[in-house]
């Protein structure tokens, strides 16, 4: 019913289920802020799974998705829109549902079951934003929520995960902690500079924001957020000594 709960059942979920993801709803206030559902999984074994999938247990089962319009009319996605969106959702949600066996498709890639998704936020499209904090810095996680609900930022995908240990690359985004993943769309009053603020908050609270889904965070924040990007920066230099090759996004945070 709020973030607080929705964190601590997620927490002892992963205790059985490795996999556990988080639906939130980002326009709820007060006592129902940070509401949500949990989807929590695990592998199955051959001997729970009915005849046709125990026969190859590793087949592929690709979504079969429902095609979104090619172009949603502007605006569609409003704080109102996603507001009763997200009251539906939230009732819809059985309070506990187990024992069910899905595709890995449907469990890990459920957004493919829309055929072009994105257009739902029409030709203005939107700002995809994504922020990791370690597990003693999660109340920036209700931040986050908090300042985005009050300029009306509604994002209909807001996802929360728990992250485990970063792999060794230099760059890696993941560390232990709590992410949250959000699509905003463009347009919404005072955003950039909220987003600008939270980016802030994540870097004093020893986070980082998810490069590959950035397109605007300011360079200064780049060596807090990732202070292992001299290692990068001297592998790129030895790989590509005069940088012919430099994405927009690098030369923007490497100036």
């Amino acid at each position: 019913n709020n973030l607080d709960e929705l964190m601590s059942r997620q927490v002892e979920l992963e205790e059985t289920y490795p996999y556990c993801v988080a639906w939130i709803d980002c326009l709820s206030k007060g006592d129902r802020l940070g509401r949500g559902v949990i989807t929590a999984g695990r592998f199955a074994q051959i001997s729970e799974l009915d005849g046709k999938r125990a026969s190859d247990p590793l087949a592929y089962e690709p979504a079969k998705p429902i095609a979104a319009p090619s172009f949603a009319p502007s605006g569609l996605l409003n704080r109102w829109s996603v507001a009763a969106f997200n009251e539906a959702w939230f009732r819809k949600a059985p309070k506990h549902r187990v024992d069910e066996i899905q595709s890995m498709a449907t469990f890990f890639h459920p957004l493919d079951g829309v055929a072009g998704w994105n257009a739902l936020y029409g030709r203005a499209g939107f700002v995809q934003y994504q922020f990791v904090v370690p597990e003693s810095s999660s109340d920036v996680v209700r931040v986050a929520i908090e300042k985005l609900s009050a300029i009306g930022a509604a994002s209909f995908l807001a996802v929360l995960k728990r992250f485990g240990a970063a792999n060794p690359a230099p760059m890696s985004f993941p560390m232990p902690g709590w992410t949250l993943a959000l699509d905003i769309p463009t347009g919404v009053d005072g955003l950039a500079a909220v987003l600008d603020e939270l980016d802030q908050l994540v870097a004093n609270a020893g986070g980082r924001v998810y490069l590959a889904k950035d397109a605007r965070m300011q360079p200064h924040l780049l060596p807090t957020m990732y202070p292992r990007i001299g290692e990068w920066n001297a592998t790129r230099d030895a790989m590509d000594p005069q940088h012919r090759f430099a994405s927009d996004q690098a030369r923007r945070l490497h100036r």
